[in-house]
């Protein structure tokens, strides 16, 4: 009696059914041993959601053990349902075939028969037939990605494990195999604490561990414990401005999944790119006692106003927020303070100042802030941004409208050129051919200059439309902050001074210059016109500290 083996494999988990089981191929496998009186069983191998294609047979359980017991002879026969259930890989599957042929396993398929390899033909058949199965799996990937990446640019969920702060709910769409599918929606509970911590990090200015302890502390909950990655990869995540997202493709924002403003995302991305790594731990020293558990030296005396904004103006590389401890009778001073490592610690040929005292900085450029947003609230109407559409409409118009002129021209010699080489051609004139062609080929080229510059003209007026809306809505939000600025507590006003500066740098002198992403320069009146005008002007202003 020959002794044989069944293996079973399904390539993903929703193919095994409620039982836990393969209830088809097994049924085949049983069905197909009792036509053979010489045959009986000795035992089966099941692969659940394991694919033939992607996993390597050498890191497939069910085949490493096939092979034990083919080396120790504890079968005579392998039988499968069809050979593609061994593998789709054909640069790997033909060679794990003939393996266990050459080790005196027969290897059979109930719906395929034997393989054999008594010849080359039969090795040219065992190689095609994995090779088409590979095949197979390629195209099945190709359509599967090509579904997901439609259904994610359609905004419509593909199925997984929810994000954190939605739920998952069926609202009627039915699937192909006629199955209510889940849909996403904010969940009641969990969403505002996304709105929280993005708050921490774009407002308050709190980092990653911060967050992650705060929420630990305050939603305490025993299936989501909160760490550094975990809120990195939740401010990460688009999927909170209401977009489905797969690799590069993104739907367009469905606003009941909206979390947050794609302004307050954007900018919370900024201010992650923008943070550096401390690379200098200071010691925590026994007069420390009176600091609140958690907190260092740095955290509570240090200067963190300016932090990731400043820089120095002599190596152009950032500040450091700190402190300079001074001893002194009643106990230890801690005065804050900026300090550039370039030039004290790496020693990179900075001639600037090591350190600069926080007070002096932070009190100028809190004075020129307040000026400016002072300025803001006086100098810009309501009506300024339909006035400045208007004007840059009638520069454009203007513009185009000369070009047009000179495009209508070019048109009509190019249309007499090609009538006089026509006429040659026909005899009905004598004209040199070779001229003409040469006066056509030298007018269309001056065509399509031409309709380039038209075409100039329409993007400069697009990017002109977009950047007045953009300072407008900037406009906007700088009165907001404005009103809420001298009330709020340093992170607060640390987050609001990374959203109106770009960055500030200082030298020796203490001279600064503040770069703002919207210069006050950008809104002054066109006196000749009585209108707003766009003015391209240096986003900086210069104060010197005393």
């Amino acid at each position: 009696m020959k002794r044989v083996l069944c293996l079973y494999r399904v390539s993903t988990l929703g193919q095994v059914d409620p039982k836990d089981d393969i209830p088809m191929q097994r049924r085949e496998c049983e069905a197909f041993i009792a036509l053979h009186d010489d045959w009986t069983f000795v035992g089966e191998r099941l692969e659940k959601g394991v694919s033939g294609y992607k996993l390597s047979a050498n890191k497939r359980d069910a085949i490493i053990e096939i092979r034990g017991m083919a080396e120790r002879k504890e079968f005579d026969v392998l039988l499968v349902f069809m050979f593609d259930r061994l593998g789709r890989r054909e640069d790997e599957t033909p060679f794990l075939v003939q393996w266990l042929i050459e080790h005196g396993i027969e290897v059979w398929s109930t719906r395929e028969g034997q393989q054999r390899l008594d010849s080359r033909v039969d090795k040219l058949l065992n190689y095609i037939r994995f090779w088409q199965a590979g095949g197979e799996s390629e195209k099945t990937s190709v359509r599967v990605k090509a579904a997901h990446t439609q259904m994610t640019a359609d905004g419509i969920w593909r199925g997984g494990k929810h994000p954190f702060g939605y739920r998952l709910v069926r609202k009627g769409r039915v699937g192909k195999k006629n199955r209510e599918l889940y849909d996403l929606e904010i969940d009641p509970i969990t969403g505002p604490q996304v709105k929280k911590v993005f708050h921490m990090a774009g407002v308050e200015g709190m980092g990653n561990t911060r967050i992650a302890n705060y929420m630990n502390e305050h939603y305490p909950n025993p299936d989501k414990i909160w760490t550094r990655t975990t809120v990195m990869s939740l401010l990460r995540n688009p999927v909170y401005t209401g977009r489905m997202h797969m690799n590069d493709v993104m739907s367009e924002p469905i606003e009941e999944l909206r979390l947050v403003s794609d302004d307050d995302f954007q900018f919370t991305q900024i201010a992650i790119s923008k943070r550096i790594q401390n690379r200098y731990a200071w010691r925590h020293e026994t007069e420390n006692a009176a600091i609140p558990e958690g907190h260092t030296k740095t955290s509570v005396y240090g200067a963190s106003l300016l932090s990731g904004l400043i820089w120095c103006g002599h190596c152009h590389h950032k500040l450091v927020g700190g402190y300079c401890c001074k001893q002194r009778a009643r106990g230890p001073y801690y005065r804050p303070i900026y300090r550039c490592y370039n030039g004290s610690i790496d020693a990179k040929e900075c001639d600037g100042q090591t350190v600069y005292s926080a007070k002096k900085i932070e009190g100028a450029v809190l004075e020129v802030v307040r000026g400016y947003f002072d300025a803001i609230q006086s100098s810009v109407d309501a009506v300024w941004k339909e006035q400045a559409c208007r004007r840059i409409r009638s520069l454009q118009k203007d513009k185009s409208l000369e070009e047009q002129r000179n495009l209508a021209k070019l048109r009509k010699q190019n249309q007499a050129l090609k009538d006089g080489i026509l006429k040659s051609l026909t005899g009905e004139a004598r004209f040199d051919e070779d001229i003409l062609q040469s006066l056509l080929e030298d007018n269309q080229r001056a065509i399509e200059v031409s309709e380039g510059i038209i075409a100039a003209y329409q993007r400069e007026k697009e990017q002109e439309e977009v950047r007045i809306q953009y300072l407008s809505t900037q406009i906007q939000n700088i009165r907001d902050w404005a009103k809420v600025f001298d009330d709020a507590e340093t992170d607060e006003k640390r987050m609001i001074l990374s959203k109106i500066i770009e960055r500030i740098e200082v030298d020796r002198n203490y001279h600064l210059t503040i770069h703002f992403y919207v210069a006050l320069a950008d809104l002054q009146p066109d006196v000749e016109h009585g209108e707003a005008s766009i003015v391209q002007a240096d986003h900086c202003i210069e104060t010197k500290v005393g």
